[in-house]
């Protein structure tokens, strides 16, 4: 069994609003994933995570989608509402799971499929998407005023990519990252610096520029262009 967990538990502080409720072409952002996986047979079943406050929220996203298992409380950060989510998953007994951003609404089926395809293919604990950035990279140094720096150094962009999701994992094995890093009181940005932390193997496969987390009221514009195509 494969199973979704969808993180969207955030506050939005950037953003000035929770914005996985917020309205995109008539529909909460965060009714965009869970209609992927709705439709994909590739996903079995659906946990959403929610701020606590907006359970109530969840139980009528459970009426709408019919895969959609269980709907539970986040926690303060991101890393702690995906265990969350892995947890209320562990009844299901999946072997793999797709982790996918709440804010994300534009995701190509086909990228979904390609992840999973990676993931038996290569025989490794995680894949995930990513696109190799347009501009030069630089690294900075010490600050000088509030958003200025010094110049380091410029990166090498071949050897560079910026990750989005869905991300494919191994089940236990993402789990098991999980509860040790809890117990560890470590901190990473997305679940595949889990794995790498604890000497996992992850691959990356191209990603799609049009594949968006929507973190500020800019992006919900570049969001509407991107859905004139019909790519869902």
């Amino acid at each position: 069994m494969r199973v979704a967990v969808v993180p969207a538990a955030g506050l939005g502080r950037r953003f000035g609003g929770k914005k996985q409720f917020f309205k995109l072409k008539g529909k909460p952002i965060v009714e965009y994933p869970l209609s992927l996986f709705e439709k994909s047979e590739l996903i079995s079943a659906v946990i959403l995570v929610l701020p606590k406050e907006n359970l109530e929220l969840g139980e009528e996203l459970k009426r709408k989608f019919s895969k959609l298992y269980a709907v539970v409380p986040g926690g303060e950060e991101r890393q702690s509402s995906v265990k969350k989510g892995l947890e209320a998953a562990k009844e299901l007994s999946p072997s793999e799971v797709v982790v996918h951003d709440g804010v994300r609404p534009i995701v190509p089926p086909t990228l979904l499929r390609e992840l999973i395809i990676a993931l038996a293919d290569y025989d490794v604990d995680g894949v995930i998407p990513g696109i190799k950035p347009k501009e030069t990279v630089k690294e900075i140094g010490s600050p000088l005023e509030p958003g200025d720096h010094f110049v380091k150094r410029t990166l090498n962009r071949d050897n560079l990519i910026l990750v989005q999701t869905p991300q494919v994992f191994s089940f236990q094995t993402l789990l098991e990252c999980h509860i040790k890093a809890e117990k560890e009181d470590f901190t990473a940005t997305d679940d595949s610096a889990l794995l790498e932390h604890y000497g996992y193997s992850v691959v990356s496969i191209p990603g799609d520029y049009r594949n968006i987390k929507i973190t500020t009221p800019e992006d919900v514009k570049i969001a509407e262009v991107f859905l004139l195509s019909p790519i869902l």
